[in-house]
């Protein structure tokens, strides 16, 4: 599959594509076919290397994006192959408060996440 990596910051002219072998869902995550994604400005600031964390590269980035379904691992039980979900920011955070987000799950960084045709996502 084909995926835009950030091998080094320096803005968006930094971005190669790349082959890598296409992801297989794990126990609870899935695996997305990459139907749209879009670039916000915490993505641009690690591009460019300017965001305040820093993150071990290479990295696939862009938290933001739509996919469709393809595949499900085991004992997944919220979405199903064919529905179309979108990413969230924070990998396994689904409700409450803030301080539910576990550091260290964003989406784009330090998570690869939607510059890629597909990506392995929790369910």
């Amino acid at each position: 599959m084909k995926a835009w990596v950030l091998g080094e910051p320096g803005g968006m002219d930094n971005l190669q594509l790349v082959e890598r072998p296409r992801p297989e869902p794990r126990r609870h995550e899935v695996v997305l076919r990459m139907r749209a994604a879009s670039i916000n400005y915490r993505d641009m600031e690690i591009c460019r290397g300017s965001f305040a964390m820093k993150f071990p590269l290479p990295i696939i980035p862009l938290s933001d994006g739509v996919g469709e379904v393809v595949a499900v691992g085991e004992d997944v039980r919220r979405v199903k192959v064919g529905e179309r979900v979108c990413t969230a920011y924070w990998a396994r955070w689904i409700a409450g408060g803030i301080h539910m987000a576990e550091l260290g799950t964003q989406r784009g960084g330090p998570i690869d996440c939607s510059a890629a045709e597909y990506i392995r996502i929790d369910e």
